[in-house]
């Protein structure tokens, strides 16, 4: 069932591009009570430009993630490029303890049909140390993290991919 509803999804991005009409390149993950999508306002961005991260919840029932709240960044749970082999390869959006600290407000609930917008200016914590720098160019795309409306289970959606492009915008 998940793989078709891939599919599903696949084709219908698809069709959409084909035929030249503006729609996200969205990769979605069903969950036990419908789909949660995240998805980027643009497919191409320039070194230090904001990326726009729309997350929403097409389900049922309510998610709660970090997106809404006063620390949106953490609910980043992994950043991931593109290696030149085709894999992976798993970035650090925040530093990771023992490096810091943080205290991180509660995740806001996300009701059925609504959703949320992250402003994220591209940062990748150098093996999660306190060592910050811009990415490099490439294709990337971002896991969100939530938790479902029974507060059991954290899981994940990734976004679309996207292209960071070396040099400021003009």
């Amino acid at each position: 069932m998940l793989a078709l509803a891939r599919i599903f999804v696949f084709i219908v991005t698809a069709t959409f591009l084909i035929g030249n009409i503006p729609l996200f390149s969205v990769c979605s993950e069903i969950s036990s009570n419908g789909i949660v999508t995240a998805a980027t306002d643009k497919l191409e961005y320039h070194s230090g430009e904001v990326i726009r991260i729309v997350f929403t919840n097409n389900s049922h029932e309510s998610v709660f993630s970090h997106i809404r709240s006063l620390t949106p960044v953490f609910c980043i749970k992994y950043i991931e490029k593109k290696n030149t082999d085709e894999h992976w390869q798993r970035l650090y959006a925040q530093c990771r303890f023992p490096d810091c600290n943080y205290e991180i407000d509660a995740p806001g609930e996300i009701k059925p049909g609504e959703s949320e917008t992250l402003e994220w200016k591209p940062l990748v914590f150098t093996d999660g140390t306190t060592t910050a720098v811009l990415p490099d160019p490439g294709v990337y795309r971002l896991a969100i993290s939530y938790e479902d409306y029974r507060k059991s289970k954290w899981q994940s959606v990734a976004s679309n991919t996207f292209t960071l492009n070396s040099g400021r915008k003009k």
